[in-house]
């Protein structure tokens, strides 16, 4: 259970970095006006920090639940 938490969470960051890229290319058009470049700037920048924050928690799961004596997924 707790290696299909990971993958899942791991998902979450591959499919929002993805969107993130997407939003980067997004803003680097010139149909956007100077209000929506700045929004979506914040935003770009604020989901980015997120997935961080959660990419680097997911990294630290497995020693976590070695530590705590987790060592089989529960079926």
């Amino acid at each position: 259970m707790f290696d299909i938490i990971i993958r899942s969470a791991l998902d979450i960051v591959g499919r929002t970095e993805r969107l993130i890229d997407a939003m980067r290319r997004r803003l680097q058009n010139d149909d956007l006006d100077e209000v929506q470049v700045y929004e979506l700037g914040d935003v770009v920048f604020n989901v980015d920090e997120a997935v961080r924050s959660l990419a680097r928690t997911v990294e630290c799961w497995p020693q976590a639940a070695l530590a705590h004596g987790i060592r089989r997924t529960l079926h």
